[in-house]
């Protein structure tokens, strides 16, 4: 039990040699300081940690408005032999001048089962939040950003659902890295909309698809007239930049399987041509990029545990910083699709007593296998 007890100090210690660490649990399998995230922030100092347990029952959702905040779960799928993800119910960010600032917040391993708003414009005077870091998050619905925001890192993310701009405000220094986004094109048009007053915001390394390639009409990505956005290395498969991307370039991308019911499949499969957008060179227009599991992908799949590493063809070793096209696999770092799944915390993959009967003073063995994502 030592073993245990260190490994949570471990974890409690690594996440900041200074902040207090809270922690959260909304079933009693799993005991927390907390039953609810939002009150673990309230109680919360600028710069301080909350973790949240994995859990079969739904978390309420959060506000963070006047504190900077990390909030970290285990993952979009955990990988350990209780695989249970921090559900949550929708999440706010909100930045107001009456003081304080959620500035620097990051959300870690989370699933959002409800609506996100990063920029959130709730009261007279708000203005946008800025330099926010969201780390292996699912989205399962709409994600808003509806005030102008500066310095988002957004890396290892599932989107299955829409990310909403306003055409009206400016956004600048955005990445958008290793994240797959499954653009389910019959319940929702667009995928990216609204991303007009653009300042180096940049797509790089990541999977674009749709569920299939017929009928609906043309499964655009990008809607409302998005401009100057800079594309490096990714993959559109079964999924169109749209009419409405212009003025943006494109650099060692690769589109496949674009011959969607429209008066210009070429154009589709071509981004890069048309809407004066700028060919950056590197492309490869409507070919396969050859991931290993390529057929599961072109069929739809939602299944974001598919090897979507590259076999071999044009993506492979194809991308501006020689890696392949599409979703990273680096062999050391952060940047690995396989490692996203996990939080970047130290987790206990297991735990198993193995003295099935203990004599009065004899010693009780437990074995503990713990494993990094990092």
């Amino acid at each position: 039990m030592k073993r245990v007890i260190l490994l949570l100090f471990v974890i409690a210690t690594g996440i900041s040699s200074f902040a207090t660490v809270r922690t959260v649990s909304n079933t009693p399998a799993t005991l927390g300081q907390f039953s609810t995230i939002q009150a673990a922030i309230d109680a919360s100092a600028d710069s301080d940690t909350v973790y949240v347990y994995g859990s079969p029952n739904v978390y309420a959702g959060f506000n963070i408005v006047d504190k900077r905040i990390t909030v970290i779960g285990p993952g979009w799928a955990p990988d350990k032999n209780l695989p249970l993800q921090a559900l949550v119910n929708g999440a706010a960010l909100r930045n107001s001048p009456a003081g304080g600032s959620p500035d620097g917040s990051e959300l870690h391993g989370l699933v959002f089962t409800g609506g996100v708003n990063l920029s959130q414009n709730a009261v007279s005077g708000d203005f946008g939040v800025n330099n926010v870091r969201i780390i292996r998050c699912q989205f399962n619905t709409n994600t808003e950003i509806p005030l102008g925001a500066s310095g988002f890192l957004i890396e290892g993310c599932l989107f299955y659902s829409y990310l909403n701009f306003n055409g009206a405000a400016t956004y600048q220094n955005f990445l958008f890295q290793n994240n797959l986004f499954w653009h389910n094109f019959f319940s929702v048009g667009f995928q990216i909309n609204a991303l007009t007053n653009s300042v180096n915001i940049r797509f790089d390394h990541n999977l674009f698809t749709s569920p299939n390639n017929s009928g609906g009409g043309v499964a655009a990505i990008f809607a409302t007239n998005c401009r100057f956005l800079t594309f490096t290395n990714n993959i559109f498969n079964q999924a169109n930049a749209g009419s409405n991307l212009s003025f943006s370039t494109f650099t060692n991308n690769i589109t496949n399987n674009i011959t969607l019911n429209s008066s210009n499949a070429t154009a589709n499969a071509t981004p890069w041509a048309v809407n004066s957008n700028v060919d950056g060179g590197g492309n490869v227009a409507n070919t396969s990029p050859g991931m290993v599991d390529q057929t599961a992908v072109n069929a739809g799949s939602s299944n974001a545990l598919l090897n979507f590493t590259i076999a071999s063809g044009p993506a492979n070793n194809s991308g501006s910083d020689g890696k392949d096209m599409g979703l990273l696999f680096d062999a050391t770092g952060s940047l690995n699709w396989t490692n996203s799944r996990n939080s970047r915390l130290p987790r206990i993959f297991s735990m198993n007593i193995t003295t099935p009967t203990v004599t009065p003073g004899g010693n009780l063995s437990v074995t503990v296998d713990a494993r990094k994502s990092n």
